[in-house]
């Protein structure tokens, strides 16, 4: 075997070269298979690339080289023209329009190969509708375009609203729009502008020929567009649109106006279809805010608005809050879709909380609760503007008053809104009865309390708040029985222990004296007023005196009484000093229940308090007393 590096022959049988010792076979086979295995591997890459582009020829396209009759001079004049047409009277550039699939139309600079493209040919007199409230407040802006002398399509919802309509042109053109087109109802009026100007003619609609559609809003622009035909409506004729075609844009046939769309106003497209390039006026910019708006809810929420930023005097808010209370006694002319969001029922009612509130912290919500009446909530129906009023309520009249606006109109509220229940509403319910008998309490008026306390366990049975004011309502009607009774049938939270276990120390307490008369009196005085029956006929007043000898009635009593005298005039000394008087005998004396019989008694008119009689020892040594000053109490059983 040669070597492949010193060129030796050398036995078959050896490995190294004998003479050099470089590597036999190996290093030479090792050459020879990695020039074949290369080839190998190209070979396999090209024919697996073959087997992918023969697989998937369906979906490569093929190269196709365009050719055009169109030189490319000719092309530059074209694109050239329709710059110096854009800058005049051009769209404002936009987002670009949504590409569509070849079937559905075609876009291009250069449609007909062998003419003009027909948009190129168009003046069009593209701007800005802005729609101004009476009182100058924008209520909506939108794209349009002109045909003919100044005649524009525009779609109603956008109008609605405005009584003044100003067109500014991308050109600099600033006129209002007039007059036009319109019956009520129509979905689009074809409008005119007061300023004449000259744009692309406007014709009818050819149905049996192909439209394009250039964009108002963007750069999109459309040729050989096939038009469906819907019905008439109105002055045009509606028409389905492709789903490429959603922005504002005019139609255009023959080089004339033909029809507009309106993007995100209306889905479908309008036609123009009368033979006359120059209608007739049929009404006015002015008649059509009559009849869709004026009179309206919306109006009379856009004119309290405008007092806001104006007037500066005072009562603004309630100015301002009656207004918009006017505005919720007047229907609705505005469809919910078509409504400015700031008009709409749930945005004025947040600017009437706010209103109300700031009223009620100037100290005027007396005010605020008259404007806010019983009716004008039922007819705002809404829960939370009641949830604000009735804290009012019951701060400027009363609880009753509160109380009785959640039973009856927070009820019917509840009800229309389809709810069971209103827990902040419930909480309010339950705290002013609360705080109503709790006064109730205080003032000692029993009556009112226990016709208060039947109402407040119909709706909250299980409170224990209440249910312990029950308990001292029956203390103060004398029933310990009843607040007994009462007090011990429930549980209590630790909250109200100390509560609880005063009350059942009271009734403890007039349990031990139900042997006893007990007469009360305010706790450290040193008069004891205490009103006794006498002969079953008259209620006679009398203060205790436990210096007095012997019990006095007033010379009126007796003369009434016609009681006899016993004993004639005799001296006695009083605190102002030496007098005579006259001894009678009452036959009963009733006090606390307790009767007394045959009881002597002075008949003596005690100076500077007519009318008065004095309770003496002769009356009271009948009796065990006890006196607790600091309690406020004298505790008299017979002995």
């Amino acid at each position: 075997m040669k070597c492949f590096r010193c060129q030796t022959e050398n036995n078959e049988s050896v490995i190294f070269c004998e003479k050099c010792g470089s590597l036999l076979s190996q290093k030479e086979k090792s050459d020879r298979f990695r020039k074949k295995n290369f080839f190998m591997a190209l070979a396999v890459i090209i024919v697996c690339a073959a087997g992918i582009a023969y697989l998937f020829r369906a979906v490569i396209p093929p190269s196709v080289q365009m050719t055009e009759s169109v030189s490319v001079d000719d092309k530059k004049k074209v694109e050239s023209g329709r710059q110096e047409k854009h800058k005049g009277y051009g769209v404002k550039p936009g987002a670009a329009a949504q590409e569509p699939s070849m079937d559905k139309g075609v876009r291009s600079k250069i449609a007909d190969e062998s003419s003009e493209d027909p948009l190129d040919v168009m003046r069009v007199v593209a701007g800005w509708v802005n729609i101004i409230d009476p009182w100058g407040r924008q209520v909506n802006k939108f794209r349009a375009g002109l045909a003919g002398t100044g005649w524009l399509a525009l779609p109603s919802r956008a109008c609605l609203g405005g009584n003044r309509w100003l067109f500014s042109a991308d050109s600099g053109l600033e006129t209002e729009i007039s007059g036009g087109l319109w019956i009520n109802g129509d979905k689009v009026g074809l409008w005119h502008l007061t300023e004449e100007t000259d744009g692309s003619e406007l014709a009818a609609w050819n149905k049996g020929k192909l439209v394009s559609w250039k964009s108002l809003e963007s750069s999109g622009e459309y040729q050989s567009v096939t038009l469906i035909a819907g019905g008439t409506e109105g002055f045009f004729m509606s028409v389905y649109l492709p789903d490429y075609i959603n922005e504002i844009g005019i139609f255009f046939q023959d080089n004339k106006v033909v029809g507009w769309s309106f993007g995100k106003w209306l889905p479908k497209g309008y036609m123009w279809t009368a033979a006359t390039e120059a209608p007739k006026y049929k009404t006015w910019v002015r008649y059509f805010y009559d009849v869709t708006y004026a009179n309206g809810r919306e109006e009379q929420f856009a004119l309290a608005l405008a007092l806001a930023p104006d007037m500066q005097k005072d009562y603004l808010d309630l100015d301002q809050l009656a207004s918009f209370v006017k505005g919720f006694q007047l229907n609705p002319k505005l469809a919910p879709e078509d409504t400015p969001y700031y008009l709409l029922p749930e945005a004025i009612i947040k600017q009437m909380r706010v209103l109300a509130a700031d009223a009620v912290s100037r100290g005027e919500g007396n005010w605020v609760v008259n404007i806010l009446n019983s009716q004008v909530l039922r007819r705002i129906g809404d829960i939370g503007l009641l949830i604000d009023i009735v804290p009012v309520i019951a701060a400027v009249r009363s609880y009753d008053a509160a109380i009785n606006e959640i039973e009856v109109t927070g009820r019917d509220l509840v009800r229309q809104a389809g709810l069971l229940d209103v827990p902040k509403l419930d909480k309010l319910h339950l705290l002013f009865y609360q705080e109503w008998l709790q006064s109730l309490v205080a003032d000692g008026d029993v009556s009112t309390g226990l016709q208060t306390f039947n109402a407040a366990k119909t709706y909250y049975p299980d409170d224990p708040y209440i249910h312990l004011l029950g308990v001292e309502l029956a203390l103060l009607n004398s029933d310990w029985q009843e607040a007994e009774r009462l007090l011990y049938m429930r549980e209590y939270p630790l909250s109200l222990q100390e509560r609880y276990l005063f009350l059942a120390r009271r009734i403890a307490e007039m349990k031990g004296e139900e042997e006893w008369i007990v007469i009360r009196f305010p706790r450290g005085s040193n008069r004891i007023p205490v009103t006794a029956v006498i002969n079953e006929e008259i209620n006679q007043d009398f203060i205790i005196d436990t210096g007095a000898s012997m019990m006095t009635i007033p010379s009126s009593t007796a003369e009434e009484l016609g009681l006899e005298i016993v004993k004639g005039r005799r001296i006695v000394t009083t605190a102002s000093g030496v007098v005579t008087a006259t001894e009678v005998i009452i036959d009963a004396v009733e006090i606390g229940g307790w009767v007394e019989y045959d009881v002597r008694a002075l008949v003596l008119d005690i100076p500077n308090q007519p009318g008065l009689g004095l309770l003496g020892l002769n009356y009271l040594g009948r009796f065990r007393m006890g006196l607790k000053p600091e309690e406020g109490t004298v505790m008299l059983t017979p002995r």
